[in-house]
């Protein structure tokens, strides 16, 4: 392991060593910024598998989730693994897979429910479940609604049965008190709590939907239409595309509809888009959005600079070609993630778990290692923007060691979702205050999602992928007094019972000026 060097003398370190590693990836940087250890940062964070009990729990990834009344909802997304690679299209995403029930889950209670919008008191039609049955699609809690748009599944079986998946073109509106009750107590049908309507703007899949201040925005993603095969590519947004819900309980329509113009650099899907909070003019807080990494670059590679997205939508990203910009190797596919912001440090804390990277430390050798076919990976990190507005990447931790029958250690964290705990204090935006934790807290927890049994699981053979039913809670330890001196980096650099809510919503008070 390297001594503790200065940031500027670390990203020299990498773009010496990782320039041709990495140059061959494709990637959108031919360097990356350095892996810098937690040594120093404010809080420690630690997962454990968390023992729900006897109830069952569904085996899922890419789904929707909402929360009401101390009980997480899961609607849509698959209950496999990894979508297939074959020649036979049709066979890549099996339609038996899609997910057509809604799961409640009481983590404190340890219950569980759930419901198939195939039962006849549904009162759905065919079409109508395929729609609320995708996986990827976009989704935000407002209140007790859920707002649910686009997404890629079963559109139709031809007559000689072949089905064909396509990306939706649907808003959905879910309340879910009612769906609630529908699961839970058999009251009423599910028809009764779902309003929908169609647009174009809605068709994206892999891309990611956040309020702020009323307005909706859907951030980047792809229209995928037709059965998948190797290679084949959907037609990126490369835009934000904002518009007002207006809802009223019974009629559902969108206004004042505006889009960013489209840029080749934001040609991004399955990434992480986060809710952040920056200081504004006068040292006021204010909300935004900031998309990290995502896949694929033209050239099959990964997306290395950040986009900051303002609170009225508009995208901006730093000079990929600037040596001070910000690169970033790890955690670079959508997975489970929560936020933290410090008012008194003026910081910023993005913590992502597990999931799909470019880098990753290797066990063995203690080294960060990259490895540009986007390994499975087990580690937590950390993407802290301080308060000069400088990015810095933080390997923290990892995920508890689970095996699988042959003794293969699990891989998790893809397609996952984090849902915050009941109690630990946020801003507007699902930000938790990162100062109002002054003890060790349980945060949330960590569910569902991909997990697979090593690093590759496309054509090796004894390496797979499953949708995970495994509960992780994440808990928080504070730091007060963090080590005076500069981080840390994590080896040679590319040498080559509480209740909770989903993370990805909006709640109704306010912490903002």
């Amino acid at each position: 392991m390297l001594p503790p060097k200065s940031r500027i003398s670390a990203f020299t370190i990498v773009a010496t060593i990782c320039h041709a590693s990495v140059a061959l990836a494709a990637n959108q940087t031919a360097t990356l910024s350095p892996v810098l250890s937690g040594e120093g940062l404010p809080y420690r964070i630690s997962l454990e598998r968390y023992d729900f009990g006897a109830d069952p729990l569904p085996t899922l990834q890419s789904n929707a989730a909402g929360y009401y009344d101390g009980k997480w909802v899961l609607i849509a997304g698959r209950t496999n693994g990894l979508h297939g690679f074959g020649a036979i299209a049709a066979n890549n995403f099996p339609p038996q897979y899609q997910n057509r029930e809604v799961w409640v889950v009481d983590p404190v209670a340890k219950q569980s429910w759930h419901r198939s919008f195939d039962d006849a008191s549904a009162g759905l039609s065919e079409e109508e479940i395929r729609s609320l049955t995708q996986a990827n699609n976009e989704f935000y809690q407002r209140g007790n609604r859920l707002y649910m748009a686009g997404g890629y599944g079963l559109q139709e079986v031809l007559p000689d049965d072949t089905p064909v998946n396509n990306t939706f073109d649907t808003l959905s509106a879910i309340d879910l008190p009612g769906i609630v009750d529908w699961v839970v107590g058999g009251t009423g049908a599910a028809a009764d709590h779902i309003r929908q309507i169609s647009d174009p703007l809605f068709r994206v899949t892999g891309g990611d939907m956040f309020e702020i201040s009323g307005r909706t925005h859907l951030v980047f993603g792809q229209d995928f239409q037709g059965n998948y095969v190797p290679g084949s590519n959907g037609i990126y947004t490369e835009q934000v595309r904002s518009f007002d819900i207006v809802d009223d309980g019974a009629t559902l329509v969108i206004e004042n509809v505006s889009s960013t113009v489209p840029d080749p650099n934001y040609r991004r899907r399955d990434l992480n888009v986060v809710p952040v909070i920056r200081q504004g003019t006068g040292g006021q807080l204010e909300e935004g959005l900031t998309a990290l990494s995502g896949v694929f670059t033209s050239t099959n590679g990964a997306w290395t600079v950040p986009v900051e997205i303002d609170a009225d939508g508009h995208p901006t990203m730093a000079d990929p070609d600037d040596p001070d910009t910000f690169k970033q190797g790890m955690s670079g596919y959508h997975s489970a993630k929560l936020g933290l912001y410090s008012e008194s440090l003026g910081e910023m804390h993005e913590v992502l778990f597990g999931g799909i990277s470019l880098q990753f430390l290797d066990s063995d050798t203690g080294q960060i290692e990259t490895d540009s076919r986007f390994p499975f990976v087990n580690d937590v990190t950390s993407i802290v923007v301080d308060s000069a507005g400088e990015y810095s990447q933080h390997r923290i931790g990892e995920f508890p060691v689970l095996t699988d029958q042959q003794g293969n250690r699990l891989r998790f964290g893809a397609n996952a979702e984090f849902f915050l705990a009941d109690g630990v204090e946020e801003y507007d935006n699902g930000v938790i205050i990162l100062d109002a934790l002054t003890a060790p807290t349980t945060l949330g927890y960590v569910f569902g999602g991909l997990a697979a049994n090593g690093p590759h699981a496309r054509n090796v053979p004894g390496v797979t992928s499953l949708a995970s039913n495994t509960i992780f809670r994440v808990v928080l330890v504070p730091v007060p007094e963090p080590g005076a001196g500069l981080l840390g980096i994590v080896g040679m650099l590319g040498v080559c019972g509480m209740a909770s809510r989903p993370g990805r919503h909006r709640r109704e008070h306010g912490n903002l000026e």
